[in-house]
Formats: structure tokens, C-alpha cells, sequence
């Protein structure tokens, strides 16, 4: 049977470094048929049928070449990988509810619908309170001031970011407080999220790649740039790969439980020093930095343990 990815537009996609395409490529090249659609080519009708317009792939070499759209129902794939990126906006939380159909026909959704729905990746790791950072979810100007005077510096996060967009560190004494909290929280309407410091941070933020909760070996270290104190790659971050500590598989074990629990079977867990930061689910990278590093073909058994 075919398998289906939900991706963002292919133009955007980079070919070279993008963890779903590296995931595709793997399945070409183990001869598995593969199609793609985007989130807005879903469709259902009153009998619950989940119909998508998608394109096969022919092969992936400088850029992803495809057949012409076609029509396929959701029972004609084995399974289906939901890889878009966020925001996980109202146009996500839709494309959740019509994945649950499908997950209803039997067609399992990597990662499901419902998983996707009802964990956030930013909130979640509140689940965890004590393996993260003092920790508060506000809107409330002045609660967050209170929060920033007790632990002298922290991060300031919008919920349902990704790669680095909107994150801002703050003291007390910063003259700009007022401003950032206030176009964070669209004065004080919006709940954001606001960590103690972490300084480790010095020493990167740790991406590490679960599969059914086991870890891959290592795990992707990205190292802030030039006075930067954002780590994403996509904000000039070093990656460098580490084996996995003591502390990190202490982790990994806490939040197991969870992830079986939600069925969540791809995930990126992120740790900053002793300390877990945000469990990605929608679409975790890294990967390709890993092997690269490694030298090692882990997409191949990922592909088929999920496959």
C-alpha cells in the first residue's frame, strides 16, 4: 500500500537539510510508493470519507519531482505522516478533526489527530514540574513582572512559535519590559510563556529524537551564535551531536508514560542542561544533522519501525 505525507508547501521545503524529505527519500529508496498533499487538500463529506488531493513522488534529487494531483481516499494508504509545520493555528486544529476519521477507518496518522490536538508543545512540559525550569503561562502583565523580579532574567516565548520566532530574554531593569510584554500578550489578551533562565544554554539545547520513546544515540546540540542567545539552526545555531547523558535518559523515562499514553510516536524532546524544555510532536527535525555527524543510517530503521 501507498503512504501519504502532509507537508508545507514542496517549494519551501529544504531538500538538503529537511527531516521530512530526508524521512521520504528513505522510503523511495526502500521502493515504497509515496504521495503528498498540503493541509488545505483535505476533504470530507457527511458519511465521514476523507478524501485527499495529493501528487505521487517520482523521485527526490535537487527538488521533489511529482505526478499530477489525483484523488485518493484515506484507505488507500497504509499510513499517513502529518508533517506541517506550525503554527498550529485554527487551519491545524481543523485538519486534526478530519485526521481523526481517518485514524477511525484504521488508517494510522503519525503523529494522530488527537495527539496532535491535545498536546501542546510548549505547554506540555507542565505535565513535568519537576524536570523544567520555574516555569509561568500568563497573559497578565503584571503577574509576569512578579515572575521576572523573582528570577532576575528569563525567557519570554509565544505558545505556538517554532524555530526561534518571537523569543525574547528580559530582566527587571530592561527598558523595553513593558513593550515586549505588552506586543507578546497583544496587551495583556494573549497567554505566553516565561522561564527562568537557563545558562546552559551556553553549552546548547539538546534536540533528541524518540521513536515509540526510545532515542536515537545522540542527540543534536544546538550550540547560540555570535552573543545570540536563540539556539534554533534557523537562527544561526551551531549543530553538534553528543551522546546522550545520564540526566538526558532520566528524562526520556519520566515522560515515556506520557508519550505512549497520547500515542505519540515521533517526537523531539528538547533539554537545556538538567532541564526539559518543550516536547515537539508536529514536525521534529534534526535529523539529518545527526546522521551526518554520526555517519550513521538511522532514517532506515525509523522508517521501518513506523512503517
Amino acid at each position: 500500500m501507498s503512504f501519504l505525507f502532509i507537508i508545507d508547501k514542496p517549494t519551501v521545503l529544504k531538500i538538503q537539510k529537511d527531516t521530512t524529505v530526508h524521512l521520504m527519500k528513505e522510503f523511495l529508496k526502500q521502493e515504497k510508493e509515496i504521495f503528498f498533499c498540503e493541509m488545505n487538500n483535505l476533504t470530507i463529506n457527511q458519511n465521514n470519507l476523507v478524501k485527499f488531493n495529493c501528487n505521487r513522488i517520482k523521485k527526490i534529487v535537487d527538488e521533489i519531482e511529482y505526478d499530477q494531483p489525483t484523488i485518493m481516499s484515506g484507505q488507500d494508504f497504509k499510513k499517513i505522516w502529518m508533517r506541517k509545520d506550525p503554527p498550529f493555528d485554527q487551519n491545524y486544529l481543523n485538519a486534526s478533526f478530519i485526521l481523526d476519521h481517518v485514524s477511525k477507518s484504521g488508517v494510522e496518522v503519525i503523529n494522530s489527530g488527537s495527539s496532535l490536538r491535545n498536546h501542546n508543545e510548549k505547554l506540555c512540559i507542565l505535565h513535568f514540574p519537576n524536570i523544567i525550569s520555574p516555569t509561568i503561562v500568563s497573559s497578565s502583565p503584571t503577574t509576569i513582572k512578579a515572575f521576572i523580579k523573582e528570577h532576575k532574567k528569563v525567557i519570554l516565548k509565544p505558545i505556538d512559535g517554532m524555530a526561534g520566532d518571537g523569543i525574547f530574554m528580559a530582566t527587571s531593569s530592561d527598558q523595553n519590559l513593558n513593550v515586549i510584554i505588552e506586543t507578546m500578550t497583544c496587551s495583556g489578551i494573549q497567554v505566553i510563556m516565561v522561564q527562568k533562565f537557563i545558562p546552559e544554554i551556553k553549552d546548547g539545547d539538546k534536540r533528541i529524537i524518540l521513536i515509540d520513546g526510545k532515542p536515537l544515540p545522540f542527540g543534536l546540540s544546538r550550540i547560540p551564535q555570535h552573543n545570540e542567545i536563540r539556539a534554533n539552526l534557523a537562527k544561526g545555531g551551531k549543530g553538534v551531536i553528543k551522546k546522550l547523558t545520564r540526566r538526558d535518559h532520566e528524562i526520556i523515562d519520566i515522560i515515556n508514560p506520557y508519550l505512549k499514553d497520547h500515542q505519540l510516536r515521533f517526537v523531539g524532546i528538547d533539554i537545556i542542561g538538567d532541564y526539559l524544555t518543550e516536547i515537539n510532536v508536529t514536525s521534529p527535525t534534526g535529523l539529518v544533522e545527526i546522521e551526518d555527524q554520526a555517519q550513521i543510517n538511522f532514517t532506515e530503521s525509523i522508517v521501518n519501525a513506523l512503517a
